[in-house]
């Protein structure tokens, strides 16, 4: 499993070299310059906590804030805020007034990571928690049956893997028996709900007639493939 990515949003280069330096150092960032750009991120993105560099962007950012927390409220969210501190009305897990040093920053963000150290599966764009049986996908939260739970996680570990269906029903059912995989193209159709813009044209879980299912990513974050 990849380390947790951090979405960064701030305008002005130099002025938010510093943070951006400091992020990139230590997990992997995706940046965005706008609020609204950052949103359409994090839904393509398993985004773990977001950064908003007000600081740089020359503004308090409460009103940014309010709109990602509204748009990502699974997500956590650190504000560099210009201040004064009477002044603040942020709706951030963890507002940091200027100067912010370095290590105030990482402190920050390792301490919400912690906060919310469920057992997490990344796999490109989608998140499974899988101590509270949540899909993260799209911008959308879903929770998953415990079978739901056991096909997601064997395609998640199986990235751009053709799968048969022997091998999903003795991963998912506990048993070798295909006489009948109804159960399985079941479950199938509900996962791609879940995960597709156009679940009639999927863009992920392909089907590979005449063999089974597989997971296509442009990114992959597996953890551990089948034995």
């Amino acid at each position: 499993m990849e380390a947790a990515r951090i979405l960064l949003i701030g305008r002005t280069p130099s002025a938010g070299a510093s943070v951006s330096n400091t992020l990139i150092k230590h997990y992997p960032v995706i940046t965005a310059t706008s609020g609204k750009r950052a949103i359409t991120l994090a839904h393509e993105n398993a985004v773990r906590v977001v950064v908003l560099d007000a600081i740089s962007m020359r503004t308090p950012g409460d009103r940014i804030c309010e709109e990602l927390r509204t748009a990502l409220p699974s997500v956590s969210l650190v504000h560099l805020h210009p201040g004064p501190k009477a002044s603040i009305q942020s709706q951030a897990d963890v507002v940091l007034l200027h100067p912010v040093t370095p290590r105030r920053l990482l402190n920050s963000i390792e301490s919400l990571l912690q906060d919310k150290s469920d057992d997490l599966l990344i796999c490109g764009p989608f998140v499974i928690n899988r101590t509270r049986r949540l899909l993260m996908a799209n911008g959308q939260e879903t929770p998953l049956t415990p079978k739901q739970l056991l096909l997601m996680e064997t395609f998640f570990t199986n990235p751009c893997l053709t799968l048969d269906r022997r091998t999903l029903m003795e991963k998912v059912w506990q048993t070798d028996y295909i006489g009948d995989t109804r159960t399985l193209d079941v479950h199938i159709r509900w996962v791609r709900e879940m995960i597709e813009a156009d679940p009639s044209h999927p863009q992920y879980l392909k089907t590979v007639r005449g063999v089974g299912y597989r997971l296509d990513l442009p990114i992959i974050d597996s953890a551990v493939p089948l034995p």
